[in-house]
């Protein structure tokens, strides 16, 4: 799925095919040879800039928006120019420019939703075939004929463009009541009988007194919307980002006070429940000519959930006001981390550099209330992430660790939908070891947890903190779990507490030499959850928490945990709630959210180290079993040289017991002649030594730096031994002996 997108937004050009001037310099006097300079040539020059400027950068437009008002006060040409330098310069495919018709663009005598009102529109953007409006009056109602002319999507529907027609009430002219309705037509001739001029200036006039230039969206076109919005195909994965285009402004984006009639839009709440109700996540609009990236909070009818919209606001170019004539919208971390950045381009002068003004970032999911896409933000204060989706809570609470919370306290709120009870949750973007797919990542998951969560390990006097130990043998005695479930089968206690740390076994009096878990404590809360049903929910503390690698497994964790509590109550795995005291992103290698494979196989499948010894001894492996297990050793030596390619101030677990029980096999089970056996075997001895040394170092960077380039060597060794004598993709054979 494509993480970028990049549209280019122009508003409010107004341009006219006789010309229209802008005097930027001071002309006191008329010099044959130097006419004086148009808005026209000042955008076609600002249009071959940024042309050259994207294809310097190599980027490249998803789209292009244009927000209305091509022409200058309705003269004709406006639209063609616009267009035309669209389509010379940016080399843009037609279907991907959505264009909206601005005030200036419909005729001052067209009644709203006459086909005269859009001719012009129609002819220069509808028919060559650009993303245009549903017009009142021109597209047919209920039935939506064409949707897809509507709505321009992303390939991937990671984001879909709508745009708004604001303008069908734009130089309205309203129905006057009787009796003055039928001395109106009159005045002018009655007040200046004979004078022809006279008479023509006031009935403009008093037309100008009766024309209101209205901005509002009909009822019929809300409803088509919807249906446009309803229809659009969305995306595999994630959220789709929707964008509304429009000409007219929900909110002035300025302090800047206009006076007149219906200077804001007639209908704006109605307006304003469509964009919640339609989860429009990006309004980008003109008309009022001023720059602005605001957000609008919507809320419900009883105020308690808000659903927020970025408001862009694009200027235009004047005399004095040439920093942002039209800008590059370029849209970030799609699909669960949306971020927008805009980049305003100033006009240009002939033979000067193009001025950069900094650009403006608007994080789309930093601040809410009550919503999947919720993240809390004060600064100094802790950070909560909340969602129901696991992949957008992910992405988002990785993003967050990297940056507002990093070093700091970061609280992930998670509400996990029913699940199959078989499978553990694990975010689709986490990476496992690269040859795992489908069920494997499963399996490799479930092991892992499983392995965390055993009461008891061969590989204890390694990780004396083993999680399923401090649980089940807290002191060598308590079951922690089996109270919690006799607490929460009497009632809804706040009691159900499980404590990983022991201060008679993990502290020492100056603090020195330490080790324990970072996972420090859990809570089990019962609640009355929806249908008359009760929820379990876990809130766990973490005095640090790393969230590429751990987090995930860490949630798996509580999940597993909160799925044998339930079993014996006959409750539900409800929400799972982590705090982190100290929120990290520091990994680089599954091997840091387990002990390595190889060495886990003594607690959970000794039977695999038999299997790969018998299959390196033999050149040949039996059956599934054998196969999986020359597999996973294949996975074990990747994951030790991940280990060893840079160094980590946390850390890495490196296989010790799991290699010297391998070698033991082999050599008892080697014949005598055969050396390779026995050089096999030495290498698994030796690389077992050189990483106990390592790990009861001081595991400092001089540490790492000794012993890395003599655990590679010995890796290299193993590998092309085991590629020696088990060629990769070598087939299963039946047993001959």
């Amino acid at each position: 799925m494509a993480e970028r997108a990049t549209f280019l937004h122009i508003t409010d050009p107004h341009l006219s095919g006789s010309g229209v001037r802008l005097e930027r310099d001071d002309r006191k006097v008329e010099v044959p040879g130097i006419p004086a300079s148009t808005r026209e040539e000042a955008l076609g020059l600002l249009f071959r800039r940024l042309a050259e400027r994207l294809a310097r950068e190599d980027r490249a437009l998803d789209g292009v928006i244009f927000s209305g008002d091509a022409q200058n006060k309705g003269a004709a040409g406006g639209h063609e120019l616009v267009f035309k330098l669209i389509a010379e310069h940016l080399g843009i495919a037609v279907d991907r420019i959505v264009s909206v018709p601005g005030n200036h663009d419909v005729p001052r005598d067209a009644a709203p939703g006459s086909a005269q009102r859009y001719e012009d529109f129609i002819r220069v953007w509808r028919d060559p075939g650009c993303v245009v409006p549903w017009l009142d009056g021109i597209d047919g109602w209920p039935a939506i004929i064409a949707p897809e002319r509507h709505r321009l999507i992303a390939t991937d529907c990671s984001w879909a463009v709508f745009p708004i027609n604001t303008s069908n009430w734009s130089h309205v002219t309203s129905v006057l009541p009787e009796p003055l309705r039928s001395y109106w037509d009159a005045i002018p001739d009655t007040l200046a009988p004979g004078e022809t001029a006279v008479a023509a200036q006031l009935r403009s006039q008093l037309q100008a007194l009766t024309r209101y230039d209205m901005a509002r969206i009909s009822e019929h076109h809300l409803e088509a919307l919807r249906a446009i919005v309803t229809s659009t195909p969305q995306p595999d994965k994630g959220r789709q980002l929707r964008i509304a285009v429009m000409h007219h402004h929900l909110r002035s984006p300025s302090l800047r006070e206009e006076l007149k009639p219906f200077a804001d839009m007639s209908n704006l709440e109605q307006v304003r429940a469509f964009l919640r109700g339609s989860d429009i996540g990006v309004v980008i609009h003109g008309h009022k000519h001023e720059h602005a990236a605001d957000f609008d909070h919507i809320y419900a009818g009883g105020g308690d959930d808000m659903h927020r919209v970025l408001v862009i606001s694009g200027a235009t170019f004047e005399v004095g006001r040439e920093t942002d004539a039209v800008r590059l919208i370029t849209l970030d971390g799609l699909p669960h981390t949306p971020e927008v950045r805009i980049e305003a381009i100033p006009l240009p002068r002939s033979g000067a550099e193009d001025h950069r003004p900094a650009p403006i970032l608007r994080r789309l999911w930093t601040t809410g209330v009550r919503s999947a896409e919720t993240v809390l933000v004060s600064s100094g204060a802790p950070v909560i992430v909340e969602g129901s989706d696991l992949d957008e809570v992910y992405a988002r609470a990785l993003a967050i660790a990297k940056s507002d919370a990093r070093r700091g306290t970061l609280l992930v709120h998670l509400d996990l939908p029913d699940d199959d009870g078989k499978t553990l949750p694990l975010p689709s973007a986490y990476a496992v070891p690269d040859d795992l797919q489908g069920d494997e990542r499963q399996t490799w998951l479930r092991e892992l947890v499983e392995w965390w969560q055993l009461d008891r390990s061969q590989l204890e006097t390694r990780i004396p903190y083993l999680h399923g130990a401090r649980l089940r043998r807290y002191g060598g005695k308590i079951d922690q779990i089996e109270r919690i479930i006799a607490l929460l089968r009497a009632k809804p206690s706040t009691r159900a507490v499980a404590v990983l740390v022991d201060p008679f076994r993990d502290f020492a009096p100056d603090g020195a030499g330490e080790e324990f878990a970072s996972f420090c404590l859990v809570e089990f809360r019962r609640r009355d959850a929806d249908a008359g049903r009760i929820a379990v929910d876990a809130i766990a503390f973490y005095r640090a928490q790393e969230f590429e690698r751990w987090w995930p497994i860490n949630i798996a964790e509580l999940r597993f945990l909160q799925r044998e509590i339930c079993e014996e109550l006959g409750f539900r795995p409800g929400r799972i709630t982590t705090i982190a005291a100290d929120a990290r992103t520091i990994s680089r290698s599954p091997t840091q959210v387990a002990m390595p494979i190889v060495d886990r196989w003594l607690d959970q499948a000794p039977e695999r180290l038999h299997l790969l010894a018998d299959a390196l001894v033999h050149k040949a492996m039996h059956g599934v079993a054998q196969n999986s297990a020359v597999r996973e050793w294949r996975r074990s030596l990747a994951e030790l040289r991940t280990a060893t390619d840079g160094f980590n101030s946390d850390g890495i677990p490196v296989a010790i017991e799991g290699l010297l029980t391998l070698a033991t096999y082999i050599k008892v089970t080697a014949p005598v002649a055969d050396e390779e056996l026995s050089i096999l075997a030495r290498n698994l001895g030796d690389l077992a030594r050189v990483n106990e040394t390592f790990e009861h170092s001081t595991r400092s960077r001089a540490a790492f730096n000794r012993w890395s380039p003599v655990a590679q060597s010995l890796l290299v060794a193993l590998e092309r031994l085991t590629d020696a004598r088990l060629p990769a993709g070598q087939p299963a054979t039946a047993r001959t002996d």
